[in-house]
């Protein structure tokens, strides 16, 4: 091995120690109540040292978000490939990556959770534009084997790649609304059924509506209406 893939190859362990340190806290102490000093201090380096891998605190929360991106992405790729092969129905398939996605939100979601907050003041945030991007990419190949796996369906009625991709924009939006209706962080949890019933009723209406191959197999808007109108 030459000098320059041993620099490298420090470098990655040096930035994953970091990365692991702040995981930790940010698990133990919040991130509101993590400063980059603890940071060091736990992985025993200085904060000089941190800032030569990141910009801020943020950019190690969009380091972290990018690592559990790219693990969901192989659950994913892994799961699509299976039912392909295996030609499992596909409200076995979508029930099975629901259950993924809650497990990879319970260990990643407050990372997320700290990214889509810091959209909202994105210029008062510092984190790298490679990172951003990466994590878009992963999403983006995330999002990309979920509409081939759509389109591979003959139990599906989607006529062609656009159609595709309203099914995959749905269901990652059903996703992320469920995640938070069942958060048991103490931000919100819904209590009143119990996660696994409301994740397999919530994929059959998605079926149902996707299947739907006229206006008269589409289930009646009127119920779908809110018994109490909501004031902003």
């Amino acid at each position: 091995m030459g000098v320059k893939e041993r620099k490298e190859r420090e470098r990655r362990q040096r930035s994953n120690e970091i990365l692991e340190s702040a995981r930790r806290l940010f698990e133990s102490k919040g991130f509101l109540n993590t400063t980059l000093q603890d940071v060091a201090e736990n992985a025993e380096i200085s904060v000089g040292l941190i800032y030569r891998y990141f910009q801020s605190k943020e950019d190690i929360f969009a380091s972290l978000a990018l690592k559990g991106a790219k693990q969901f992405d192989k659950l994913l790729g892994h799961s699509t490939r299976k039912a392909r092969q295996a030609k499992l129905p596909v409200r076995d398939v979508l029930q099975e990556i629901a259950d993924e996605f809650f497990d990879f939100y319970s260990v990643y979601g407050e990372y997320f959770d700290m990214l889509l907050y810091s959209y909202k003041g994105l210029k008062e945030v510092q984190i790298q534009a490679s990172t951003l991007t990466r994590l878009m990419s992963v999403t983006l190949l995330s999002l990309n084997k979920l509409k081939n796996f759509i389109m591979s369906s003959e139990e599906l009625d989607v006529q062609d790649e656009d159609d595709a991709l309203r099914v995959v924009f749905v269901l990652w939006g059903v996703l992320l609304g469920m995640h938070k209706l069942f958060d048991s962080s103490g931000r919100g949890h819904l209590v009143a059924f119990s996660r696994e019933e409301f994740v397999r009723k919530t994929i059959d209406t998605i079926l149902v509506g996707i299947a739907a191959k006229d206006e008269k197999e589409v289930p009646s808007t009127k119920r779908l209406q809110p018994s109490v109108e909501l004031n902003a």
